[in-house]
């Protein structure tokens, strides 16, 4: 307790020599006097309080400041003096300050600059028509509008500050900046000259060749050409519009990086990717998005629109037509649409050519069918199928209405859609296979026709089978649905993946970790072959020499 109470007395000691100092040096302050050293003619006047009228040529001194002027009313008593024309004061190795006319304060080192000021430090110039600086806090201010350059840079504002010990400029309202490379609007804007570092708050545009730059807070680096903004900031050119809760962004590389809650609209498409990571880099027209990413196809009226999901998204544009090329999603890709849905591992879609290709174990569903394939591609036509091609094992599924389900498999499989349907179906390779259950009217079953051939065409209606066309080595059988083994109702390779199909938008993000697909059964055969099978197993052929004793015997005593 002892201790603690030391320390808090110990504090206060120290806090009242800090002010002692202070007040000390306050007045020594005030005790120093300012110097005339030259001037070509003088006057005294002791109606106007002793005041000396200095003309021509006139230096002052005030502690390390010097003053220059063409005239001058100094007046000793209260130390002080206004300066006429060609005002020129020198405060330290750095900055320098010019004006028409300057009224000086020596005891509060207070200095007040009217008509035509100049502030100079290093390569910094502020023009203004009316300055105040105070020596003790080394800090200039103008109330009303004023224009500074350093370098290619011009900054305007209404209300600024300057503190010269730190080399950093406050600008407040109408706040404007413009060089060779950008320009700059906000309400507030501090700029270190030393670090070349300024930081902006409240509405902030930055406008350059390449885009547009909007946010409410953050700073930008001068030398290096790189922004940093959050508060749900945004960068547009005339096509794309990217938003995020914060961004980076370097003019000379052309990158910018976006995080959190990230949205980036192409119009040109009508294309949207989010995630929460983007990167933009516009030298090399490419944009990638991660972490929950997907992106929007959307069309005109926003009624029907693709959603893709994948680990990673990128999107290719034409920097110079200023349109998105091509959409690529890698890793766990999962899309959905009102009439189309998918899986894959890498999804390619080709905005220009309205070509979807699906690669890596694809998957895709179109109303009640399932469709497969080593490869699929996808023909879009005003945002619906136009045709499907699948490349490579290609299998066709849809259950039937009441049970089984109805197939069609073939090396490759060009599909045509009509309204949104299947409506022919064109099957090529070495061997195209149908398994399909044929229905009354009123559901009841025909028959399960089992048929193929090299080559097949298959019409469609009503979502149903009408006509199945085969050519060379046709071979067609019409099954009892008893007399059709449970095997026998799949083709080979059959697998049902309907647990895998995204229900709805949000569903494109769930995981399919490990799919368990309803495969084709193997048949459990039947009690009298497997007894069949056991007595084949029993029996032990005779040896050679046997059977031809036997036989001699029979010949030789015959019944």
């Amino acid at each position: 307790m002892k201790a603690k109470l030391l320390l808090i007395a110990s504090f206060f000691l120290l806090l009242s020599q800090i002010v002692v100092a202070q007040e000390q040096d306050s007045v020594q302050r005030k005790k120093t006097r300012i110097h005339v050293e030259h001037y070509d003619v003088a006057t005294f006047s002791k109606s106007k309080g002793d005041m000396q009228r200095l003309i021509g040529n006139v230096r002052m001194r005030h502690d390390s400041a010097y003053f220059f002027c063409d005239s001058a009313y100094f007046f000793e008593k209260t130390n002080s003096f206004n300066a006429f024309q060609n005002v020129h004061i020198i405060v330290n190795d750095s900055v320098e300050i010019f004006s028409d006319l300057l009224d000086y304060d020596g005891n509060t080192r207070f200095a007040e600059f009217f008509d035509h000021v100049k502030l100079m430090d290093d390569s910094t110039t502020l023009l203004t028509e009316y300055l105040t600086y105070d020596r003790n806090l080394h800090l200039a201010c103008y109330p009303d509008s004023a224009t500074t350059y350093r370098g290619d840079k011009t900054l305007i504002s209404c209300i600024g500050y300057y503190r010269d010990d730190l080399k950093e400029f406050s600008f407040f309202e109408n706040v404007e900046v413009t060089s060779p490379k950008y320009q700059m609007f906000t309400d507030t804007l501090y700029y270190n000259t030393s670090i070349e570092k300024m930081w902006f708050e409240g509405p902030t545009i930055i406008i350059n060749e390449e885009n547009t730059l909007n946010g409410e807070h953050g700073y930008y680096l001068v030398d290096e050409d790189i922004a940093f903004l959050d508060k749900r900031p945004v960068m547009r050119n005339e096509t794309q519009r990217m938003t995020s809760d914060s961004m980076y962004y370097n003019r000379n590389l052309g990158l910018a990086k976006a995080y959190e809650h990230v949205d980036m609209v192409d119009t040109s498409y009508k294309v949207v990717m989010r995630g929460n990571y983007m990167e933009m880099w516009e030298n090399r027209g490419l944009s990638f998005a991660t972490d929950s990413a997907y992106a929007i196809s959307y069309d005109t009226d926003n009624s029907d629109s693709l959603f893709i999901h994948g680990d990673t998204l990128f999107m290719h544009f034409n920097k110079q037509k200023e349109e998105v090329e091509k959409l690529i999603a890698r890793r766990n890709v999962r899309f959905f649409k009102s009439d189309m849905q998918g899986k894959c591992d890498t999804l390619t879609y080709l905005m220009t050519d309205s070509i979807i290709r699906m690669r890596v174990n694809p998957i895709l569903w179109a109303e009640d069918s399932q469709m497969s394939g080593t490869d699929i591609d996808i023909k879009l036509k005003d945002q619906s199928i136009n045709w499907v091609l699948q490349k490579g094992n290609a299998f066709i599924i849809s259950e039937d209405s009441i049970e089984g389900y109805n197939q069609i498999k073939g090396t490759d499989i060009t599909s045509r859609f009509k309204n949104g349907s299947i409506h022919r179906v064109n099957v090529d390779g070495t061997k195209a296979e149908t398994i399909y259950w044929i229905r009354d009217d009123d559901g009841s079953l025909i028959g399960i026709d089992v048929s193929n051939s090299e080559t097949m065409v298959i019409e469609m209606e009503n979502q149903s089978i009408s006509i199945i066309k085969g050519f060379k080595a046709i071979n067609e059988t019409m099954y009892p649905e008893d007399d059709l083994k449970e095997s026998s109702r799949y083709l080979q390779g059959f697998k049902w993946h309907d647990e895998a199909r995204p229900r709805d938008k949000d569903d494109i993000f769930r995981r399919i970790e490990a799919e368990m697909p309803k495969a084709a059964p193997v048949e459990t055969p039947r009690k009298e072959e497997v007894e069949n099978e056991a007595n084949a197993e029993e029996k032990v052929e005779e040896p050679k020499e046997e059977t031809q004793l036997k036989r001699h015997r029979e010949r030789k005593n015959p019944e």
